[in-house]
């Protein structure tokens, strides 16, 4: 009897854990306090790609806003009611933390300052860029959202999405290479063209490219192709085991790929408005 007791007060002892890892979570970085020009460009954004944002975590990064003040309630109300899931603010001023947790937010302890991070040294091999959240760049307004995701390993730091071309009318580079693999909570947004990764991308990253995604490796994360409705973009890759695929819009979830694709070298295209697997 005395045996059965302590057993029953050991489970009550491993119900559950604490850990101080982060999982893979969106970071909504705030360029306004005008929460209706954020709401404006995060609903183009999810109107694009909606299954993609349903249910995701967001945490808010305030960094940018200074001392302004900003309507965290009604931001986390905004959010809620596009089917995200508002669970902390990061960087926020002494006041913005007392409205935070107003609104029901956590507020993230984090070693990070306000004041922007130095550039990698000469000599250092720069992370990949650009990178952001959702699948279409801002349109020329201030903006709701780009970011990372995840905290473990080499940050990739969020930088502007598509960077104006210069006085001289310099076009935006075209196309990304990656060569690092793609670990569970990064982001890769590639505004014009192609995205080829060469390393494997890991269960909990995301690819997201206007043009074609090309992996040349195994794909466990989530892959976008044509992110501004371009039909006519295709997803490659050595070892299709994606978590989430979809083309313009058009999707396929984990479930829905056929087990003859499971592992194996392929390409999804668009096709009689629907996503088509071949074998290459």
């Amino acid at each position: 009897m005395v045996s059965g007791r302590r057993g029953e007060k050991r489970q009550e002892q491993q119900a559950f854990a604490l850990k101080g890892t982060m999982p893979a979570i969106t970071m909504l970085c705030l360029k306004t306090a005008n929460v209706s020009a954020v709401e404006r460009q995060l609903a183009d954004h999810i109107s694009q790609m909606p299954h993609f944002f349903l249910h995701l975590p967001i945490l808010l990064d305030l960094a940018e806003l200074g001392d302004e003040p900003v309507d965290l309630g009604a931001l986390a109300g905004l959010l809620r009611k596009h089917n995200l899931v508002p669970i902390a603010v990061r960087n926020p001023t002494d006041a913005q933390r007392e409205r935070a947790v107003a609104a029901g937010l956590g507020v993230l302890r984090t070693p990070l300052t306000r004041s922007r991070q130095a550039g990698p040294a000469e000599g250092s091999t720069p992370t990949p860029g650009p990178v952001a959240v959702g699948p279409a760049p801002d349109r020329g307004a201030p903006a709701a959202a780009a970011a990372e995701r995840g905290a473990a390993g080499p940050a990739r730091r969020p930088r502007d999405a598509a960077p104006p071309p210069d006085a001289a009318g310099e076009p935006p580079p075209a196309g990304l290479t990656v060569r690092q693999p793609v670990r569970s909570g990064q982001v890769i947004y590639v505004p014009h063209g192609d995205l080829v990764v060469l390393s494997p991308v890991s269960s909990g990253a995301e690819l997201i490219a206007n043009d074609n995604v090309h992996v040349y490796a195994p794909l466990r994360g989530r892959a976008m192709a044509g992110a501004h409705n371009n039909a006519d973009a295709s997803i490659f890759c050595m070892s299709l085991e994606a978590e989430f695929v979809s083309i313009a819009g058009r999707y396929l979830m984990a479930d829905e790929i056929p087990d003859e694709h499971r592992g194996k070298p392929a390409r999804i295209s668009v096709q009689n408005d629907g996503l088509v697997i071949t074998r290459l």
